[in-house]
């Protein structure tokens, strides 16, 4: 496996590697792995800002999250299901940012996965 140096080069290599094996599946795993470059690179930036944040400014940011989360729950019992984007127009965020709280809220088991599709 080549060196690209640290962590990030390291697991990009191996993910390479795992995409060369899967030939069809190709496609989805640059695609996976282009999202998790962007979101490696938002938690780089959002770290980098906290550690400038008042107490103030940092419970202002966690109040709107949970409120975001309120809402997200809130969606998801009036429809059952529904799609990030779908969420995301709703809410009016990004669709990344939406999958960055459907992500943590399905860690802390506040929500459930329950499909995947190409």
């Amino acid at each position: 496996m080549e060196d690209k140096g640290g962590f990030k080069g390291f697991g990009m290599g191996m993910m390479k590697e795992m995409m060369q094996g899967m030939g069809g599946m190709q496609p989805m795993m640059e695609k996976c792995m282009e999202m998790g470059q962007q979101m490696a690179g938002a938690v780089t930036e959002s770290a980098s800002m906290a550690s400038f944040a008042t107490p103030e400014v940092r419970g202002l940011f966690e109040e709107w999250a949970r409120a975001v989360e309120e809402e997200i729950v809130g969606l998801l019992k009036e429809t059952g299901t529904s799609q990030p984007s779908e969420i995301a127009a709703k809410l009016k965020i990004s669709e990344e940012s939406t999958l960055f709280f459907i992500g943590k809220m399905a860690r802390e088991k506040k929500i459930k996965i329950t499909g995947i599709k190409l």
